[in-house]
């Protein structure tokens, strides 16, 4: 199954202060001009909306520090939800190679087998809005990210940016498609979501500020799946 950033280490650093301040640096939208953010040749630009919103996060799937400029922007068009569901043993998101497994967790002394786990996801809906962070990473490191998002599609929003237009390259973010968040009461106790996986994003949020957090509650479709800590799944190879 697809990795969550679910580890004991600490999920934010002191570094990620340099981003609030540059983060409240972004121009109001009422009555200002937007400005315009060049991308250099071989650097694109990737949103956050999820566990990508945590710098520490970020530097994990790209295997290094991140030293280059972050932003707070609203992507336009888009709502946010907790339902985007992958099946455990999803070949497109865990590739060929990955062994099958059965999965349980323990509720109230019993274990529960599920089909799989909830991830965040977004989707496009008119007149809707999500928060989220921008980056700019070289192209060759815009490839790990693609194989960290196995199984999201990556959709140009360079023109759906509220806050900057850009020239000079492109800005991205990943959709998990075609599912959409009003699929989420279907068969909620076939699925579940990893409660460090949430605790990732929160945090990521309550980094930045109150009013991103609430901008992030209000653009999110609330959680109708079951919250399981990871330390109460059980994870084995299927018996032949």
């Amino acid at each position: 199954m697809r990795k969550t950033d679910i580890s004991a280490a600490p999920f934010l650093d002191i570094a990620f202060t340099a981003l609030i301040l540059l983060l409240f640096s972004a121009p109001s939208i009422a009555g200002m001009k937007k400005s315009t953010i060049e991308i250099k040749e071989d650097l694109v630009g990737v949103i956050g909306y999820g566990t990508l919103m945590s710098k520490p996060s970020m530097e994990q799937s790209l295997g290094h520090k991140y030293e280059g400029p972050t932003y707070l922007v609203h992507l336009k068009g888009y709502v946010r939800g907790w339902a985007y569901r992958r099946p455990n043993n999803d070949p497109q998101a865990n590739g060929a190679e990955v062994e099958k497994i059965d999965a349980s967790y323990w509720l109230d002394n019993e274990r529960i087998p599920f089909d799989g786990t909830v991830n965040l996801n977004i989707y496009p809906e008119k007149n809707s809005k999500i928060n989220g962070i921008l980056y700019l990473i070289t192209k060759g490191d815009l490839l790990k990210i693609d194989k960290r998002e196995r199984g999201y599609k990556r959709v140009d929003v360079t023109h759906s940016i509220e806050e900057y237009d850009f020239s000079g390259g492109k800005v991205y973010v990943y959709e998990g498609l075609p599912e959409h968040p009003d699929t989420s009461s279907s068969d909620p106790g076939k699925y579940i979501i990893v409660k460090e996986y949430v605790d990732q994003v929160t945090k990521a949020c309550d980094s930045i500020g109150k009013k991103f957090r609430t901008e992030f509650d209000k653009s999110t479709r609330p959680i109708a799946y079951q919250v399981v800590s990871f330390e109460k799944i059980a994870w084995k190879k299927p018996e032949n």
